[in-house]
């Protein structure tokens, strides 16, 4: 190639590199992760399966997808596990599953800088599995011991940094 043809392709590509730049989008921020501890898990991102009243086997909802994780308020659709005599008088224990939502919300900053949802809410689509139970239910003198956990009456439980 001769040399005055080098020199205008070295111009040309010299040229095009700041137009080229100028055609480009900036890279849009990460926005930073979002968590949600447990029952004592570890933190997880949008987890698929979450044990909703704690030290019980109660509630477990199982096959979570979720929408909008990260957001102010993210929500899963999927089943809950539901142990059908946690709250009857019911000798051998049966097990059924249910439509769920859950609901987290309340982002919180934990030790080490990490975000997590602080709040989860969760609703039976078809209504409550366990019809016919007073949300106030007390568990004194109750056949399942005094102070048994109960889900809470408002659907919301509380979540712990990791």
């Amino acid at each position: 190639m001769p040399a005055r043809m080098t020199h205008r392709a070295a111009i040309a590509a010299l040229f095009s590199v700041p137009f080229l730049a100028g055609c480009s989008h900036p890279a849009a921020p990460v926005p930073p992760v979002v968590t949600m501890s447990f029952c004592g898990s570890s933190p997880q991102k949008a987890p698929s399966v979450v044990e909703v009243v704690c030290n019980t086997d109660d509630i477990t909802a199982r096959r979570l997808v979720w929408a909008a994780w990260g957001s102010p308020a993210a929500s899963a659709n999927g089943v809950a596990v539901v142990d059908l005599c946690a709250y009857e008088d019911c000798h051998t224990g049966a097990f059924g599953t249910v439509p769920i939502r859950l609901i987290a919300s309340k982002i919180t900053v934990c030790a080490g800088h990490e975000r997590t949802y602080a709040t989860l809410r969760y609703v039976f689509v078809d209504g409550s599995p366990w019809a016919g139970v007073p949300a106030d239910m007390k568990t004194s003198g109750y056949i399942a011991g005094p102070g048994r956990v109960l889900p809470p009456a408002n659907q919301t439980v509380g979540l712990a940094c990791g």
